[in-house]
């Protein structure tokens, strides 16, 4: 397979990824770079190039969303049932005198390995709002995959990021990341002699 033709699967594959998550590009990277012996830099960023394009279209239609006037009047009739139906809660536990605070709802304690982890990137998505952080947590989400670059790139239509910062961000990152994964077949290899 002539090495251009092995940098469009890979930003290919990379596109379809971007979508889709069951579907990494890293193994399919990885794989092509251990069968070649093509420029794992041009396999890298031709991979950053897929990804970035699939994960700008997520946020370009997530900001279209969220500047939406009808989803706007969607969201804010759901939070005035959500809170009529919590005011109702109150008043029903306050008027059966159980002397007991009501038990939040909604929230979800999570156990196990990765917790930590979730909670993490949690606070690091809502630093994303934040103007001075955007393009460190951006970058890395893009290079380590937490907070996961999807929910990042859907998050960060919702704040004041700009599309050419966030486009920046995400090649550069991804770029590391891949450029990294496709020379890992020939530090194993180098590693054996």
């Amino acid at each position: 397979m002539p090495v251009i033709a092995a940098c469009l699967t890979a930003a290919l594959t990379a596109l379809v990824s971007a979508f889709f998550p069951i579907t990494p590009v890293e193994p399919y990277l990885l794989a092509l770079a251990a069968a070649t012996e093509y420029s794992p830099i041009a396999l890298g960023v031709a991979a950053a190039v897929g990804q970035t394009i699939g994960k700008t279209t997520l946020f370009l239609g997530a900001r279209g969303a969220f500047r939406s006037a009808r989803l706007r009047r969607w969201v804010e009739a759901a939070e005035e049932r959500r809170d009529r139906r919590r005011a109702s809660a109150a008043g029903e536990d306050a008027a059966a005198g159980s002397g007991t605070a009501p038990i939040a709802t909604g929230v979800r304690v999570r156990r196990g390995p990765f917790a930590a982890l979730i909670e993490m990137g949690r606070k690091l998505l809502a630093l994303l709002d934040r103007p001075s952080l955007a393009v460190p947590i951006l970058l890395l989400s893009a290079t380590t995959g937490l907070p996961p670059l999807m929910a990042t790139s859907i998050y960060a239509a919702g704040t004041r990021i700009n599309l050419p910062l966030f486009v920046a961000a995400c090649l550069v990152g991804r770029s590391i990341r891949f450029i990294v994964i496709a020379y890992a077949p020939q530090l194993v290899l180098a590693a054996g002699h």
